[in-house]
């Protein structure tokens, strides 16, 4: 990997298999033994290869199905390649998932304090920073309720809000402006800018190829499980 290169991927395949029929029963197993050896598989990703520089900022533009996702969890190192080689350097985030983890019997502090512990952060820190979390996420007004009472966009806002504590060197976000309103959105893509003003690097995954273009330095296609760099479809003024 060249020295500047935080993530980088080389000849990437992923093929995913499942049976036709599956079985948890052993005298399904016995028994219809000739329709469970039945198989169906999809290859999502052929011979992908990526690199990301410190400061950079990639976006990737597909259709849903055509392995985005996973992707960005091979990159991550949650989900392993059948071919070829990834190589990180530094702290990754990921924000994917965000709310994996939370505990709906628990209030949003709660979550806070204990999502914080399981990712390394102080005790001392995450209390500093609860309240603005809760702030960011524009849940004061449930902050003594459980989470099992939030709605959706509220329990994803709570999530990423509090996944905004982790500090890494390269972040990966899939699909994080659907995750509330356009007030919301606005406040992710601040996010995202101050990021950048740092000097950090990110991947994004959306289906908007304007807001990839207005984000990012460069954008890939993922389709038919091949990745290619896409045109600049956003004049550089808007």
């Amino acid at each position: 990997m060249p020295p500047d290169n935080f993530i980088s991927c080389s000849g990437i395949c992923k093929t995913f298999t499942h049976r036709v029929m599956p079985s948890v029963m052993l005298q399904d197993r016995l028994l219809r033994w000739r329709n469970h050896r039945e198989t169906w598989s999809r290859t999502v990703l052929q011979d992908v290869s990526l690199s990301i520089a410190r400061g950079e900022w990639v976006g990737i533009y597909g259709p849903n199905g055509t392995g985005k996702t996973t992707l960005l969890r091979i990159l991550a190192g949650l989900l392993p390649q059948d071919k070829g080689v990834v190589e990180r350097k530094g702290k990754i985030s990921c924000f994917f998932d965000l709310s994996a983890g939370f505990h709906p019997e628990r209030t949003a502090a709660e979550n806070i304090y204990l999502n914080g512990l399981l990712h390394g952060i102080s005790a001392a820190r995450i209390r500093a920073t609860i309240e603005a979390v809760i702030s960011f996420a524009g849940i004061a007004s449930h902050r003594d309720l459980p989470i099992k009472c939030y709605s959706t966009g509220m329990h994803l806002r709570l999530a990423f809000a509090a996944s905004c504590m982790l500090d890494a060197d390269i972040y990966l976000f899939d699909e994080i402006f659907a995750v509330g309103d356009l007030e919301f959105q606005h406040k992710c893509k601040d996010y995202i800018a101050a990021l950048r003003s740092n000097g950090k690097s990110g991947i994004i995954v959306l289906h908007s190829l304007e807001d990839l273009w207005r984000t990012c330095d460069r954008v890939f296609i993922l389709e038919n499980g091949m990745l290619s760099q896409a045109d600049r479809l956003v004049d550089e003024d808007t």
